[in-house]
């Protein structure tokens, strides 16, 4: 056969298959080579609700983290155990007045209960809340004057006093509850002055939300007008909230807590488009009550949710049974 008779090689084209598998993903070896895990018990932050040791808690064991004074070291070393290498610290004030005077007793809850947990773990990263609202006869995040408007200036200076007295029983991290402009400012100036400038702040940006119902019969921290809209951001106003974050990180926030996670994922995921700085996902106290229930696999992939949405870390009251769910999954 001459060379122009040679028959013509047709090259084998494989048909796109829509049923075919991924090589990458058909073989178990390859799966793990490639997998990594977006969430470890060290990405968790544990709430800690401490209670008078005479209060009857039976009412609210459905809140994970609602622990006696008495028992706060060893609830912190059961973290810790677990791989939960951080709290947040919050209390239930039992002696409210209107200018929120337990709140700055050197000998209170907040500092007994800091101390516990320093003692107990001295690694812990211990955070706490500086806010009225469990400390004031009102409710309210904040202080009111005699006509009953808001002590912008005591309140700096409630929040700013707090936050130093925190530090100086081993605090790591202050956090103002409250959306109040210019009180990261304040805080940051006095716990500077105080000599503690390697103390964090991390204020919140939170919504307005009905998940915050369970936490605040827990704590006995219902405002007597009945909500906070004028210390919270509208849920319908995602605006406000990026601006307010702006506002925080200008006035030195190290840090943003947003919360609820549950309604604010695109917030969260808008914020780390903008910013580097530590986020961290609070998922409340109404958000144990829905997933508690659900199997563990689903309240890992909701933390993982959140992970892949921005947060750095998760604020949550199922810290510990995610961090042992996850040390049982590793083992296995």
């Amino acid at each position: 056969m001459t060379k122009a008779e040679s028959p013509t090689i047709t090259p084998v084209r494989r048909r796109l298959d829509v049923t075919g598998v991924n090589p990458l993903r058909a073989r178990s070896r390859m799966r793990k080579l490639l997998h990594r895990d977006l969430l470890t018990p060290a990405d968790l932050v544990a709430p800690i609700l401490v209670q008078p040791d005479h209060r009857d808690l039976a009412r609210y064991r459905y809140l994970p983290g609602a622990v006696p004074l008495s028992g706060i070291a060893d609830y912190a070393e059961e973290l810790d155990a677990a791989g939960v290498r951080a709290c947040r610290v919050l209390v239930y004030g039992e002696h409210k007045t209107l200018d929120a005077a337990d709140a700055l007793k050197p000998d209170n809850m907040m500092i007994d209960a800091i101390q516990s947990i320093r003692n107990a773990v001295p690694d812990m990263v211990i955070a706490t809340e500086v806010c009225g609202c469990a400390w004031t006869e009102t409710g309210e995040c904040v202080l009111l004057d005699s006509r009953g408007h808001t002590d912008i200036i005591g309140t700096y200076e409630l929040m700013a006093r707090m936050s130093v007295l925190h530090a100086q029983a081993g605090a790591d991290m202050v956090g103002p509850a409250a959306v109040l402009d210019g009180s990261v400012q304040a805080i940051r100036f006095e716990l500077d002055e105080a000599g503690f400038t390697d103390v964090s702040v991390t204020p919140s940006v939170i919504f307005d939300s009905a998940l915050f119902g369970v936490y605040k019969s827990t704590m006995n921290t219902d405002p007597g007008r009945g909500n906070r809209r004028g210390f919270q951001i509208d849920s319908c106003q995602p605006g406000q909230a990026l601006d307010q974050a702006v506002r925080w990180i200008y006035e030195g926030a190290d840090g943003l807590l947003v919360q609820p996670a549950m309604t604010a994922i695109d917030l969260l995921t808008q914020l780390r488009g903008m910013t580097r700085m530590p986020l961290t996902a609070f998922s409340v106290s109404g958000e144990d009550q829905l997933f508690a229930s659900a199997p563990i696999a689903v309240q890992l992939e909701y933390a993982r949710a959140l992970k892949r949405a921005g947060a750095d870390l998760i604020l949550t009251y199922g810290a510990l049974r995610l961090a042992r769910a996850l040390e049982d999954s590793r083992e296995r």
